[in-house]
């Protein structure tokens, strides 16, 4: 009789271990699965829409290798790698505690971005929503989506390596995510370029491509042509500096706008790509203001312009941006520079 006792109770304690093993390990599958958020391959994904609760959204999709926001503009390549970044190596850490666990559900739906991954063929890689960080900053509170609908439970997540929470990263403002870029060219992409300067004409010029490996400088007024032999170094430096040009910010809300667009520009930079694309950039001077450096002269008399600034009106006169004369100064030379500079003192 005590056989069979022991028989039964071995039997008993097998059965529970064996029910112990089946939920503990079903639910470590829907840990796992409630956790993962990232993408395995970066070259798998095709485009992201960030929509946040206010439903306002865009689409960044890649376009024959250029990443585009609402296909019009192309994207920040800083904030684009940032995006890949995250999408493919962001990691749980583990799921929100319990005692958390619903103050953060109804944090996640006041204020959340959903993000959306999808590959070439507009198949949904991933979905989940991204709310705000953790009180000491380091994670982020992230809910994963199963077939459209939201898993039970959010999580706590971070990159390895990285410290700081991810949800500026799913910024879902057109004006943030749009390029800074103004002049991005080799020199083999420029035909010709002019520099015009509206109240001084006898600096204004133009460069032209007479050869691959030649250009020729000239005025824009011929009575301010120099009798004398124009540098070729001196003309390829200053077009190697249209390789990386970038505005500092879109002004686009100003209130006088168009008021600025209308005046009369300080200087005026024409492009003609080879392919006949034009690129001009008008840059207009900004009145000293409030956030101005330098206020007063040396002299003590008021500036009337920021030393510092200037707007400039890009893309047909589409959008206003500010620029910085740290950036653009390069750019404004004159038509004698490029012809030879002889040595003081010889």
């Amino acid at each position: 009789m005590k056989k069979y006792f022991l028989y039964i109770f071995v039997i008993i304690v097998l059965a529970v271990a064996a029910v112990w093993f089946i939920k503990n390990q079903a639910s470590g599958t829907i840990n796992e699965r409630e956790g993962s958020f990232a993408v395995k391959d970066k070259n798998e994904i095709a485009k992201f829409i960030l929509t946040e609760t206010d439903k306002q959204a865009i689409e960044i999709s890649n376009a024959n290798g250029l990443w585009m926001v609402n296909g019009k503009y192309a994207a920040r390549e800083d904030m684009m790698e940032s995006l890949l970044e995250v999408a493919t190596r962001v990691t749980s850490l583990c799921p929100v505690p319990a005692a958390a666990h619903d103050n953060v559900v109804r944090e996640l739906m006041t204020h959340h971005v959903r993000v959306e991954i999808f590959d070439k063929s507009n198949k949904s890689l991933k979905s989940y929503w991204v709310g705000g960080p953790t009180t000491d900053g380091q994670n982020t509170y992230m809910l994963l989506e199963d077939n459209g609908q939201p898993s039970s439970r959010p999580h706590l997540t971070y990159i390895p390596s990285f410290k700081g929470f991810l949800t500026p990263r799913f910024n879902a403002e057109e004006e943030t995510w749009r390029t800074r870029a103004v002049f991005n060219y080799k020199e083999s992409e420029i035909q010709k370029l002019c520099v015009q300067y509206t109240t001084d004409e006898k600096n204004s010029f133009a460069i032209a491509k007479i050869a691959n490996d030649s250009f020729a400088v000239s005025p824009t007024n011929e009575k301010f042509r120099i009798n004398d032999s124009y540098q070729q170094k001196y003309i390829r430096q200053y077009l190697s500096f249209y390789s990386s040009i970038f505005l500092e910010a879109f002004v686009n809300d100003l209130p006088n706008r168009d008021s600025i667009i209308k005046t009369t520009p300080y200087c005026t930079i024409t492009i003609i790509e080879t392919d006949s694309s034009v690129n001009q950039v008008k840059l207009y001077r900004m009145p000293v203001n409030k956030r101005s450096k330098m206020q007063f002269d040396p002299n003590g008399n008021p500036m009337a312009y920021d030393i510092d600034h200037f707007f400039a009106s890009i893309h047909d006169d589409k959008d206003l941006a500010l620029v910085q004369y740290y950036t653009f100064g390069t750019l404004l030379r004159h038509y004698k520079d490029f012809f030879f500079k002889p040595n003081s003192g010889k």
